[in-house]
């Protein structure tokens, strides 16, 4: 009787309350403008009061915004924070989740997020690459992670890595070059990623030197910043074991504007734009997310009253195995490089939890999709907030996604220690 009730009542939330938050949601877009990180819409403020929180991948953090800014609780309140990867103003380096918590240095990418909500469960104090957290963390500052790459099927572990929704990646080269190839085969990015400075590797296309930035190669590939969800899952589907890529790799470049160095951010074109001949990895719902904005900058701040950075910097998608990675114009679920995208939750929190589990747990002895999340839908519209950003629905019998089965709001299949 308690699971029947529990499947109503999320039903109920993600469905009928949604209405309600379109208010919300037109306030924070149109009153105090849009905002990447959770907002107070009376302050303009950050918000220290949603009650799970949450960071990690770049590639969710803003399907996870436009969740947060329409997604209710029982008490029709919005109840979900989700902060940013990439620091969405000046040198905001770090963020606090609640009234007297502790200052926590941003996670960036998928590595840091779950390595945040670690710190929350031991109790431990969090650093990475851009601090110290001022104190130790305590399951108060922190309830999951984003994670844009999972975990092999396993039903014992401390986390759970819970589907989310379907995406796939791409190569992607600047709209500029007209030398790079747009179709290539998985076997020939295995050569070019497996390729070491200044190979000539051998190609459906022909032969092709393979080098880094200034050696002139015909073919110069990066991936992202370490800790990336999409640098992991590339790497594991393209290569194998990081240990056989390369030495032509790298995940830096020269900033044609600065003269800096700079890290290789996923799913962001600026390193296709300055190094000549340069190719990397992209999100293929992030990048239908980041055109979408293009050609209607209000298209999110109206409806969500959030912030999608446009970051293609002249990017363009290429296909693989000769199939492309759109389909008027969203993500072609059938791309031969496909992934489930995951929210990473403390297991045992879940029973303990009642908002994780109406943002995140689904019931799988009933037909219905329980959790909020992957149910709610734009205000005033029948559409999927987790499609009007990009990706694809697993849908209420979930997708079978190389070789795996995934089910939304499965906390059972994918855990780890």
């Amino acid at each position: 009787m308690e699971r029947q009730a529990m499947s109503m009542h999320h039903q109920r939330g993600a469905r009928v309350l949604l209405a309600g938050a379109a208010t919300a949601a037109l306030l924070l877009g149109g009153a105090l403008g849009a905002s990447a990180d959770p907002i107070n819409p009376a302050t303009g403020q950050p918000d220290l009061n949603r009650t799970i929180d949450g960071t990690g991948s770049d590639t969710t953090q803003d399907v996870l915004n436009g969740l947060a800014a329409v997604t209710l609780d029982a008490d029709e309140e919005l109840f979900l924070g989700s902060w940013d990867a990439t620091i969405p103003a000046g040198d905001d380096n770090f963020i606090q989740t609640r009234p007297g918590g502790p200052q926590i240095p941003r996670p960036n990418g998928s590595s840091q997020g779950v390595a945040a909500l670690r710190a929350a469960i031991n109790g431990t104090t969090l650093t990475n690459a851009r601090g110290t957290s001022s104190a130790p963390l305590s399951r108060a500052d922190l309830q999951f992670a984003r994670s844009s790459s999972g975990v092999p099927e396993s039903t014992s572990g401390v986390l759970s890595y819970v589907p989310f929704a379907v995406d796939a990646v791409t190569y992607a080269v600047n709209e500029d070059n007209t030398t790079l190839p747009r179709n290539l085969t998985l076997d020939d990015l295995t050569k070019i990623y497996e390729a070491d400075q200044g190979t000539t590797v051998s190609l459906s296309i022909g032969n092709r030197t393979v080098g880094r930035e200034g050696s002139g190669a015909q073919i110069v590939p990066f991936i992202p910043q370490a800790g990336s969800g999409t640098r992991s899952f590339w790497i594991s589907t393209i290569v194998g074991p990081e240990s056989d890529l390369g030495t032509a790799v790298t995940d830096s470049f020269t900033d044609n504007g600065t003269g800096q160095s700079r890290i290789v951010q996923e799913h962001d074109g600026s390193v296709l734009a300055d190094v000549p001949n340069s190719i990397a990895p992209f999100s293929i719902a992030q990048f239908v997310a980041q055109t979408r904005v293009a050609a209607s900058p209000t298209h999110y701040s109206a409806a969500y009253g959030v912030t999608v950075n446009d970051r293609r910097a002249g990017a363009e998608l290429a296909t693989i195995n000769s199939v492309q990675p759109l389909v008027n114009g969203r993500l072609n679920t059938a791309f031969p490089v496909a992934r489930a995208v995951f929210n990473v939750v403390e297991h045992d929190a879940v029973a303990t939890n009642a908002d994780l589990r109406h943002a995140f747990w689904n019931n799988p002895a009933t037909p219905a999709v329980e959790g909020a999340i992957y149910t709610a839908v734009r205000p005033g519209t029948s559409t999927l907030v987790i499609e009007d950003f990009g990706f694809g629905s697993l849908g209420a019998n979930g997708q079978d996604i190389a070789g795996s089965h995934y089910d939304a709001g499965d906390i059972e299949n994918y855990r780890a220690n």
